[in-house]
C-alpha cells in the first residue's frame, strides 16, 4: 500500500456522512453528463471506479444491466451500499480496489466510469491503462475530474490551494493532459466537455478538513493573490465574510482502441 493510498483511505474513510451529504459531490451537472456519455442501451456491465459514496453509479445504474462500484475505502462503499438499499437500486455490487490495480479480468465491461476522482490518484497513467485493459473491445471510458486551466500559474496555484486544504490530493492536470494520456493509453477520444462542478461554499469546504484556522486563513488568503481575470475563471464570489468558487471540470468519452 502507497503513502497516497494510506493518505486517502484515512482522508476518505473518516468522512463517508460528509461525502453522502455533498453539494459538489451529488449534485451538478456532470452526474447527467457522465449518464448521458456512457450511452446505456440496457445490457451493459458497468465499472465505475472509485465510486465513492455511489452518486455516478446510481446515475448510470436505471439504465444498465449492471454495475460493479470500486473505491479504496471500503467506509465510503459502506456507505453507497447503505444509500443503494435506501433508493432501491439492486444491480450494484460493491468491491474494494485501487484504481491503477483492478482485481478483474481483461475484458469484463463494456463501460468503464470515473467521476471526480483522478486527482486523488497516485498513477493517472496505470489507471487509464487498467480501464483500457479491463474494457471489451470499442468499450466506452467516461471520465469526469477536477482540471486546471492551460496556464502553468493556474496549474501550480490551484494544486498548492487543494493540496493545502486536502492532503489526500495528488494533482489536477489540464485538459491538454488529460487528451496526451487518455490518447497514450489507447483510446480515442469522441466527445468532450469543459464546465465548471457545483459551486463551492469555503467555509463549508474547509471545515472538515482543515483542523488549524491558521490553514483556514492560509488557504483564503491564497484565493486573494489571483487577478480579476484569475478569479473570474472560478466563479469566485463574495457575500459578506463568505466566499464561494467552482472548480473547471473535464468531461469525456473514449472508446477503446488496440494499440
Amino acid at each position: 500500500m502507497s503513502q497516497i493510498h494510506d493518505e486517502v483511505q484515512t482522508q476518505f474513510g473518516n468522512s463517508p456522512e460528509y461525502y453522502a451529504a455533498s453539494l459538489v459531490h451529488g449534485e451538478g451537472d456532470t452526474l447527467a453528463v457522465i449518464a448521458e456519455y456512457a450511452q446505456p442501451t440496457g445490457s451493459e456491465r458497468v465499472l465505475d471506479i472509485a465510486a465513492g459514496t455511489g452518486f455516478a453509479t446510481f446515475a448510470v445504474a436505471p439504465n444498465v444491466a449492471h454495475v460493479t462500484a470500486t473505491d479504496l475505502t471500503y467506509e465510503m462503499l459502506a456507505k453507497a451500499r447503505e444509500l443503494a438499499s435506501e433508493r432501491g437500486i439492486s444491480n450494484v455490487e460493491f468491491q474494494v480496489a485501487a484504481a491503477e490495480s483492478l482485481p478483474f479480468a481483461s475484458e469484463s465491461f463494456d463501460i468503464v466510469t470515473c467521476r471526480i476522482a483522478p486527482h486523488h490518484f497516485q498513477n493517472v497513467p496505470a489507471f487509464l491503462s487498467e480501464s483500457h485493459r479491463v474494457l471489451r473491445p470499442s468499450g466506452l471510458f467516461c471520465m469526469i475530474d477536477t482540471v486546471c486551466p492551460e496556464s502553468d500559474r493556474l496549474i501550480r496555484w490551484q494544486n498548492r490551494v487543494e493540496e493545502l486544504r486536502d492532503t489526500s490530493h495528488v494533482w489536477a492536470y489540464p485538459p491538454s493532459e488529460w487528451r496526451k494520456m487518455i490518447a497514450k493509453a489507447g483510446f480515442n477520444i469522441e466527445r468532450e466537455t469543459q464546465s465548471k462542478n457545483a459551486e463551492i461554499q469555503f467555509s463549508w469546504w474547509t471545515q472538515r478538513e482543515t483542523k488549524s484556522e491558521k490553514l483556514v486563513k492560509q488557504i483564503r488568503s491564497a484565493f486573494e493573490e489571483l487577478s480579476e481575470s484569475e478569479s473570474a475563471i472560478y466563479d469566485v464570489r463574495r457575500e459578506g465574510d463568505e466566499l464561494y468558487f467552482a472548480w473547471p471540470m473535464y468531461s469525456v468519452q473514449a472508446r477503446k482502441t488496440f494499440r
